[in-house]
């Protein structure tokens, strides 16, 4: 009897309580690179995380908050906001820190009833750099960091 409750009582759940959708993809761009994106629908923040692996290894992580994003015409909308990002490079005897704040702006686009999303975003982000060890690891501010990413995300 407990385990009939039980499954009646999830499905009950399950059935009747949208928790919310969750959008998974990824990006690339300019400067070349590429990374994988998450969005929580109920929640206006975006994390994308990347890595390059050569003969300098990074990992790079960003979130981002967006402010708004209202609907152009049909499924076509633009969003914009603000958030931080912060990147760690590894060469074979030193290593950068990065951190830094973000401002963003796109367009996207929902296509399939709203399962699949196309966007195209710009990023404005400064950073400093913090030399963590080595001759080579470069130290100081970037006022110039940033760039330009086209990305995919499904909706589950």
């Amino acid at each position: 009897m407990k385990k009939l409750l039980s499954v009646v009582t999830l499905l009950f759940v399950l059935g009747t309580a949208k928790v919310f959708s969750l959008g998974i993809g990824a990006q690339g761009g300019f400067p070349l690179g590429g990374a994988l994106t998450v969005k929580v629908d109920e929640f206006p923040c975006v994390f994308a995380v990347d890595a390059q692996i050569g003969a300098t290894t990074g990992f790079g992580l960003t979130a981002d908050w967006w402010l708004a994003n209202p609907t152009l015409s049909g499924s076509l909308g633009y969003f914009y906001g603000v958030g931080a990002g912060g990147d760690i490079y590894l060469g074979n005897d030193w290593a950068t820190l990065g951190i830094g704040p973000r401002a963003f702006v796109g367009l996207n686009l929902f296509l399939l009833d709203g399962f699949f999303e196309l966007y195209l975003q710009g990023a404005y982000q400064p950073s400093f750099n913090i030399a963590l060890f080595g001759d080579e690891a470069k130290g100081g501010f970037d006022w110039l960091g940033g760039g330009l990413s086209l990305g995919f995300r499904f909706w589950f």
